[in-house]
């Protein structure tokens, strides 16, 4: 392996809007190998833990790859010979709820003889956790009938996430042993479900019956005979259970289409109308050639119905997984797939075509091959989602308006892999990781294409869209509040620098200030009604009080810049959320309405609009060019750059949820109920009050992260504070000193 700094420019061709840039032509970076990568693409997660994101990645070669976005060079202790060919992307997540993160990756190709597929478990710094091995049922290499030694190969990419409740994220994925599998974090099988073929796709994981436990989503192979006796392929949603049903040991399918072709896209889930409802879009296949190996479904998840208008159809196979993610501005997403007819098309929620691009090798006129699953983000900072896809020629960057390109990048480079973009950190940034294989010369290169920073949180920037590989919005370790289970929460590690003491506020307007908060005044006798929420300010250095009228009390550094007091309310106000600035404030009222003041911006509200439950909490982006609103059966809307993660919603819950909280990365957030049960979504679950073994609800509880986002504490309203994660334990304030109860506290940033 070597590696290029600033290798020579590639060709590049632009059609962009005037003002925006878009990925540079030349790379910053260049790590050149020999033999072929085909399909591991790369994904992006910080697996050190040192604040920086790395690039992960598997070779044909049989090593992982654990990549320096700076400079493209192996993290110490990497890379690892697996022994195996890899042609699956590798996933990364928390299997031990511990802070630090693992490497899952399937073991296998169809290109290798003579190896042993699987699954292997690495560890953050190189050494090797586990290795599950598949069945041996056939010969993989010569479609022989009979077991020939090796165990069979995983194409399909590992999930990470957790699908029996019990607090610990398991590992799911597809094998050519015709079987889907899910195993433990420490590889023992808990669930398998004999499908009777080859699986292909990678699993997306879904909570599709809110239950609080999350489901399989996956495509297959099938052919005549055997207890299925289907020619075509079938698409499954699968939950673990206790016990087995035919076929499925721990499992049961709960719904499944039986198509005239292989499915060997892998599955994406979002709510691609808008409704609330959402979908579940994958692609086809292309064993038997038939028309359903041609398209693109679209079906509800909750139980398997056609989404009106879906299928679409296209000229060629389009086994490369879709991506979601909304290209005109509207906060609906939209379809993005590729087909080996060469085209990559947007599609609009009823299946309408928005835009179709042809991507051609050296010239309009010539057709450069299939194009691999595309990615999603704004990859020339106007503000809006564009498109990037591989075809055998090379990788173009399409405006995501309306599919025009913008550059061609790694010509003379065959992509059947994604690509992804990632933010690398002070002095590197955003990069474009794009990994291509040269047939004639036997060769691979991984490139990082510098481009400008995002101005909207990219909706799909990798394949799986995210690292853990649930394909849709994250959820983690979804525990139903009131289990009352003791030792389900993960270890706490406490840290000094997670607080610099918190606040907090009683319903008379008092403040208690705690574990070294200075304390810098309180509202009692000058509340209109009752206080409602504390906000610190920027700097730590004040805070703001607000009472349900909509006045707004300011301490210490904090600035008073209008309030909704003296005038006429539909609705209570309830909440008050600053912008990063220090500058401005947005206020909420519980009919969803929202109020901006100072430097904080409108991006639109949920007053107005018929809600299936009052809306009560609201929470910024770290931007500050958007927010989140939430309403007490869990529900999520997003506004502005506020990226959606999961909800409740649709769950049966013990308790209402009545509080969130985002993490400071940004990177998703924490629901927790009224008996203390949390949810996280896009982040990991530090613990709940139910986990502690407490079966008595804890009442009116709400929840704040820790200055390093990795914990959390939790308020009852007695004034008790719990810690999860990083937090520091301690400094309660039961009783509030005679205060009726706790409305609110503020961690201290």
């Amino acid at each position: 392996m070597t590696v290029a700094l600033v290798a020579p420019a590639t060709a590049l061709t632009v059609a962009q809007p005037a003002g925006a840039s878009t990925v540079s032509a030349s790379p910053a970076w260049t790590d050149n190998s020999s033999g072929w990568d085909r399909t591991s693409s790369p994904a992006i997660a910080d697996v050190n833990g040192d604040g920086r994101r790395e690039i992960v990645i598997g070779h044909e070669n049989g090593l992982l790859h654990v990549i320096n976005g700076a400079n493209g060079r192996d993290l110490p202790g990497w890379p690892q010979q697996t022994g195996t060919a890899i042609d699956s992307t590798p996933a990364v997540g928390d299997l031990f709820s511990n802070g630090r993160q693992e490497i899952v990756v399937g073991l296998g190709s169809t290109w290798v003889r003579n190896q042993q597929g699987g699954v292997a478990v690495f560890n953050s710094n190189g050494s090797l956790h586990c290795v599950f091995r598949t069945l041996d049922y056939f010969n993989i290499w010569t479609g022989g009938a009979q077991p020939d030694g090796y165990s069979d190969g995983v194409y399909s990419s590992p999930s990470i996430g957790d699908i029996n409740g019990d607090g610990f994220a398991d590992i799911v994925f597809g094998g050519f042993d015709l079987h889907v599998h899910a195993i433990d974090r420490d590889c023992h099988e808990i669930m398998s479900d004999n499908v009777e073929d080859t699986v292909w796709s990678s699993p997306a994981l879904y909570d599709v019956n809110g239950d609080g436990r999350l489901d399989i989503l996956i495509g297959g192979d099938q052919s005549a005979g055997g207890a299925i006796n289907w020619s075509g392929g079938e698409f499954r949603a699968i939950e673990y259970t206790s016990g087995n049903s035919v076929g499925c040991s721990h499992c049961r399918e709960i719904w499944k289409h039986q198509l005239n072709d292989t499915m060997w896209s892998s599955p994406a889930v979002g709510d691609i109308d808008g409704d609330g409802r959402p979908e579940v879009i994958v692609g086809g296949g292309h064993f038997y050639d038939r028309p359903d190996g041609h398209k693109v479904f679209a079906w509800h998840v909750d139980d398997g119905s056609t989404l009106s208008g879906w299928p679409v159809a296209t000229s060629g196979s389009t086994m490369p997984s879709p991506a979601l993610g909304d290209l005109t501005g509207n906060g609906i997403p939209e379809v993005v797939a590729s087909s080996a007819d060469g085209w990559v098309r947007a599609y609009n929620s009823n299946g309408s075509v928005r835009w179709a691009t042809h991507l051609w090798a050296f010239s309009a006129q010539q057709a450069g091959g299939p194009v691999a699953s595309p990615i999603i983000a704004d990859m020339n900072g106007d503000g809006r989602n564009d498109v990037g896809a591989g075809n055998n020629f090379g990788y173009f960057v399409l405006n995501g308006t309306n599919g025009a390109i913008m550059a061609t990048l790694d010509t003379y480079e065959s992509h059947d892999g994604a690509a992804a973009v990632g933010d690398f950190g002070s002095g590197v940034g955003w990069r474009l990781i794009v990994d291509g294989f040269n047939t004639p010369n036997h060769t691979s290169r991984l490139q990082a294409f510098p481009m400008p920073a995002p101005l909207t949180a990219p909706p799909w920037p990798m394949f799986r869209r995210e690292p853990l590989h649930h394909a849709g919005p994250v959820a983690l370790h979804l525990l139903p509040p009131g289990q009352c289970r003791a030792g389900t929460n993960p270890a706490a590690r406490p840290l000094a620098a997670s607080s610099r003491g918190y606040w907090i506020a009683g319903a008379d307007g008092g403040v208690y200030a705690l574990k070294g908060a200075p304390f810098y005044g309180s509202a009692v006798g000058r509340i209109r009604g009752t206080a409602v929420a504390i906000a610190a300010t920027h700097s730590g250095s004040g805070y703001y009080v607000l009472d349900n009228s909509g006045g707004i009390f300011p301490f210490g550094d904090a600035r008073s810049l209008g309030s909704m007091a003296g005038f006429h309310l539909n609705a209570p106000i309830i909440a008050l959320a600053p912008t990063p600035s220090g500058r401005g404030y947005w206020l909420l009222a519980s009919d969803g309405g929202v109020f901006s003041f100072g430097d904080a911006r409108f991006y639109g509200s949920m007053g107005g609009t018929r809600l299936n439950a009052p809306v009560i909490s609201m929470a910024a982006t770290r931007t500050g060019r958007g927010y989140w609103l939430l309403a007490s059966d869990g529900g999520v809307f997003s506004f502005g750059d506020a990226r959606f993660h999961g909800s409740t919603g649709s769950m049966r819950l013990n308790s209402p949820v009545i509080s969130m909280a985002t993490a400071p990365s940004g990177a998703g957030y924490w629901l927790v109920a009224g008996d203390g049960g949390i949810f996280s979504f896009g982040v990991p679950f530090y613990g709940s009050i139910p986990g502690l073994g407490l079966c008595q609800p804890v009442p009116g509880v709400q929840i704040r992260p820790t200055r390093t986002g990795n914990g959390y504490f939790v308020l009852a309203r007695d004034g008790r504070v719990f810690a999860f994660g990083d937090a520091l334990a301690g400094a309660s304030a039961p009783g509030l000193g005679g205060w009726s109860f706790a409305v609110d506290f503020a961690v201290r940033p």
